[in-house]
């Protein structure tokens, strides 16, 4: 009689991306909510500190989510370098994220507001821009490889 084999313990994992999606989130909410409260009861004008504070989070946000994306692993059914080629894109990309975070964190922070939109504009979409590329560069590779 054979015993069915034992699987491994489950590896902990840090937080869960959506884990720290709700926490962002929570966060945003209760940031805009608060600023209302105060603009309402307390005659306070929070309105530039809310708006940077919510960029500020969205940053946050973006570079652990960039953190995150090279620990997944390439899927084990890539033939021949394929599994290689899919984690070096996902190295870059969370590389573009982490950085396109950062770049946009301090824009929001550091920059005055119309300078801050301008460059929201500006370095969120570059990011977005070098994945697409990146993304082709790998689709066309594996197009011809089939």
């Amino acid at each position: 009689m054979s015993f069915p084999e034992t699987p491994p313990p489950a590896r902990r994992r840090g937080p869960s991306e959506l884990r720290v999606a709700l926490v962002c989130a929570a966060l945003m909410l209760a940031i805009s909510y608060s600023a209302r409260l105060a603009a309402r009861y307390a005659g306070l004008s929070t309105g530039e500190f809310a708006d940077r504070s919510l960029m500020a989070i969205l940053a946050a946000f973006i570079v652990l989510t960039g953190n995150s994306i090279p620990k997944r692993l390439a899927s084990l059914a890539c033939a021949n370098g394929e599994a290689a080629r899919v984690q070096a894109f996902l190295r870059f990309a969370g590389w573009t994220w982490v950085l396109t975070g950062l770049a946009f964190g301090l824009a929001c922070l550091l920059l005055p507001r119309s300078a801050s939109t301008t460059a929201t504009f500006v370095i969120v979409p570059t990011g977005m821009a070098l994945e697409l590329i990146a993304w082709l560069r790998l689709y066309a590779t594996r197009r011809r490889a089939a």
